[in-house]
């Protein structure tokens, strides 16, 4: 598209990177991560993933961790990129516990989150070795299909080559064939795939497929 700019998140798309947020970590599913997590409806989410997209620390879900791709009628698009080191976890949770204090979450309130997210442990992948991580990828529906995503994955892998990442991961549903084949495309292959019984009971899916790719 020679109408698309992808720049760098900034605190005015703090509403756009939570609605990405929520739609990526659905993905082809009913709910998600952030529903679990989060325990609320669609609004309650937003407001949540809002929050965070402008917390500090400053964590993976920050808006300035996030590629943003305009068009004519402005944010169509988005994704993040970041180091998975300790740190970046260690952050994300501090910054979501400011979240949970401000939004007035009782100790009650963040011991049934805990409870809800212990089904991701059944299958999510254990670490690998990448040293860059690709994720909450999401389009707006009316703006699929015109390589917004391709753009975005290209910017992200030049951040991560700029930062000294040798490896690049990307962890998606099992099922979700169209986010696969967009990775594919750039690069990416099914590296293994992690399920369990329990998780796709809950939540339709077998479990998470990675993906990887050398930079």
């Amino acid at each position: 598209m020679s109408d698309v700019r992808i720049r760098r998140g900034t605190r005015e798309d703090a509403d756009f990177i939570a609605w990405v947020m929520l739609a990526a970590s659905r993905a082809h599913l009913k709910r998600g991560p952030w529903d679990l997590i989060i325990g609320s409806d669609d609004a309650g989410c937003l407001e949540y993933l809002r929050r965070l997209a402008v917390a500090e620390p400053r964590s993976m879900a920050h808006y300035e961790s996030f590629f943003v791709a305009d068009v004519e009628r402005g944010a169509a698009a988005a994704l993040c990129g970041f180091k998975p080191d300790e740190a970046a976890w260690v952050t994300v949770g501090t910054a979501m516990a400011i979240v949970q204090r401000d939004l007035g979450w009782t100790d009650e309130d963040v011991a049934a989150s805990h409870r809800r997210s212990q089904l991701f442990e059944t299958c999510y992948p254990p670490d690998a070795g990448a040293d860059w991580c690709i994720d909450f990828v999401a389009t707006r529906p009316e703006f699929r299909r015109r390589g917004l995503v391709d753009a975005l994955l290209h910017e992200a892998m030049r951040e991560g080559v700029e930062r000294g990442a040798k490896l690049a991961q990307i962890v998606q549903f099992v099922g979700n064939d169209p986010a696969q084949a967009a990775y594919e495309k750039v690069g990416f292959t099914v590296l293994d795939e992690w399920c369990s019984p329990e998780f796709e009971a809950a939540m339709g899916a077998r479990g998470f497929r990675r993906l990887m790719r050398r930079l």
